[in-house]
């Protein structure tokens, strides 16, 4: 006779994959921040087209770090740098702090402004 084992899930989330992987509050909060930014910096950078080192160009980097950038690799990157890149990619940045309590797991403290969307529109239409 076959060993047949109950089907249990062997772990059970939270629906939050970085909770799951035991980061503390302070630590999560700082990591959906550099997602953010960087989910923004991608969505302007991309249309544009430009070469790594046009890119490192314009931001004012060397080319390895453009493609750590690129890649998503945002260990590399502090939360300070990537607005600095938002900055110089034209794309305002708005920094909010809510009350923790009230909103519990949710962060939306970081967004380029809507202007700085336009603004790199309009740089993909001209050619810049």
């Amino acid at each position: 006779m076959k060993n047949v084992k109950a089907n249990k899930p062997g772990h059970v989330t939270t629906g939050d994959v970085l909770n799951d992987l035991g980061f503390t509050d302070a630590e999560l909060v700082e990591l959906k921040v550099k997602m953010e930014l960087w989910r923004d910096l991608i969505a302007c950078i991309k249309p544009l087209a430009l070469t790594q080192k046009e890119l490192a160009h314009r931001l004012g980097v060397h080319q390895p770090e453009v493609s750590h950038l690129l890649a998503g690799k945002l260990s590399k990157f502090s939360v300070g740098s990537l607005i600095q890149y938002a900055v110089k990619m034209g794309l305002g940045v708005q920094v909010k702090i809510t009350d923790g309590k009230r909103v519990p797991g949710v962060v939306k403290a970081v967004q380029a402004s809507s202007v700085g969307k336009r603004r790199a529109k309009r740089l993909v239409a001209a050619g810049d």
